[in-house]
């Protein structure tokens, strides 16, 4: 019988994903997405609530760590259910891709008619800003978002470009040892690179370019039969998640890039631990060192920014302690029923957070004249609207794109996928037998 806590349920029905041993994810991707929600719609409604909540909890903070939290604990589940990394970068494209070029093309469409902000690079240079979009990784690239929440996808990306390596490595358990060397990597270096190499004139598209050939070279690569070019691939995707993680990031990630990374490989070293395959002394070991440079790269960054109150430091205390304690909560009580609304919200979460901020801005100004013309009370029939249009879109999508969208994943890796699972390195067996995928 397979392990439950091997199936990545966001390749399931939905039937499987109300199984308790996996609805504890479903449950905290929903209120990962509802905090994210929370940050954005709360410019608009309730500002009252976020003068106060803001200045002890950054919501969208705490929620997005909770989502890379999460995506570190299940990513090397999906990979050792798959058995290869041809199956595994199958899945993951149908899984992401379909929603994310939706909602892509829906932003540049509102946008060409001025129904929702668009930077006028996306409509300038449509080549370079489509191909950077392609491979994911924009915000590493230096292209402005068609949707400004994008941006944790490129890191989603880079994880997955280092995982990929490791197992191509024979390294896929060394998480532990990553999670820490990227942590005190973060430290010394933050922060990272002021500017961006992509920000050199002329140095832009080629990046761009020369990323995205690196990248199809890299995959095609990791995905053969061939174990030499195997892993001659997992260097080249390691390199480019490297060169954009170090030397292209993001102005606002200069001091947490890394660090984003770090903590998805805490949730990958937590999956060990549950597995068997590392020790809970060394699981929180590493979660603590994680956690003290995530907190010292903070504080550090207030001080740069002449805001080292101790409110803030107050602040970023709590937002660590709120999503690390949310996690910890939803593994603590795996082993029991979550509630049904929270796996239903869980199940469509990859929608609600990419559609929420399209649906804010195309209400932008609709929700703000609400905004200054009604009390707070009479602001919360205009959240239950919102929440149930949210709600509704999401589903919607759910349903007509993410699900056929993995199905059709499936029945093109039965097509190419050998049975052999050749892409598989030597010496793993144990681990992806078919005993226990």
């Amino acid at each position: 019988m397979a392990n439950a806590a091997n199936v990545d349920p966001t390749l399931s029905p939905p039937r499987v994903a109300s199984q308790h041993r996996l609805a504890w994810l479903d449950g905290l991707r929903a209120v990962a997405a509802l905090l994210v929600v929370y940050a954005h719609l709360s410019r608009y409604l309730f500002r009252d609530v976020r003068a106060v909540s803001g200045e002890w909890l950054h919501a969208g903070t705490a929620g997005v760590m909770l989502f890379f939290l999460v995506s570190g604990y299940i990513i090397p589940a999906s990979l050792e259910r798959h058995g290869s990394l041809r199956s595994f970068w199958i899945s993951r494209a149908f899984r992401l891709l379909p929603l994310y070029l939706v909602v892509g093309l829906a932003v540049v469409v509102l946008g060409e008619n001025g129904l929702v902000p668009m930077d006028g690079y996306l409509s300038d240079h449509p080549f370079p800003a489509a191909v950077a979009h392609a491979t994911m990784l924009p915000d590493m690239l230096g292209v402005p978002l068609a949707s400004a929440v994008f941006w944790t996808l490129s890191f989603e990306m880079a994880f997955y470009l280092i995982v990929s390596a490791l197992f191509t490595l024979r390294l896929h358990t060394a998480n532990a040892a990553v999670a820490v060397s990227l942590a005190v990597l973060a430290v010394v270096t933050a922060p990272l690179t002021p500017r961006q190499i992509s920000s050199v004139p002329g140095v832009g598209n080629i990046l761009t370019m020369g990323v995205a050939v690196c990248l199809a070279a890299g995959l095609v690569a990791v995905t053969s039969a061939r174990r030499w070019a195997v892993r001659a691939g997992g260097l080249v995707l390691a390199g480019i998640a490297g060169l954009l993680l170090v030397a292209n990031q993001e102005p606002a990630h200069v001091w947490d890039g890394l660090l984003i990374v770090a903590v998805m490989f805490v949730g990958t070293t937590l999956y060990r631990a549950d597995r068997g395959q590392t020790n809970w002394w060394c699981a929180g070991m590493v979660a603590g060192v994680v956690a003290a440079a995530l907190l010292s790269n903070w504080i550090a960054e207030l001080q740069s920014l002449g805001a080292l109150t101790l409110r803030y430091q107050v602040r970023s205390v709590v937002t660590l302690l709120t999503f690390s304690g949310l996690f910890a909560i939803g593994r603590l009580t795996s082993g029991r029923r979550a509630p049904r609304p929270l796996v239903m919200l869980g199940m469509i979460s990859y929608s609600i957070y990419l559609v929420h901020y399209v649906l804010i801005k195309a209400l932008d100004p609709i929700l703000a004249n609400l905004a200054d013309r009604l009390s707070p009370i009479a602001q919360i029939p205009v959240l239950v609207l919102f929440l149930g249009v949210l709600i509704g879109i999401s589903w919607v999508t759910y349903r007509i794109v993410e699900i056929p969208g993995q199905k059709l994943g499936r029945r093109i890796d039965r097509l190419v996928a050998p049975p052999s699972r050749v892409a598989s390195p030597p010496g793993d067996r144990e681990v992806l037998s078919p005993g226990r995928r």
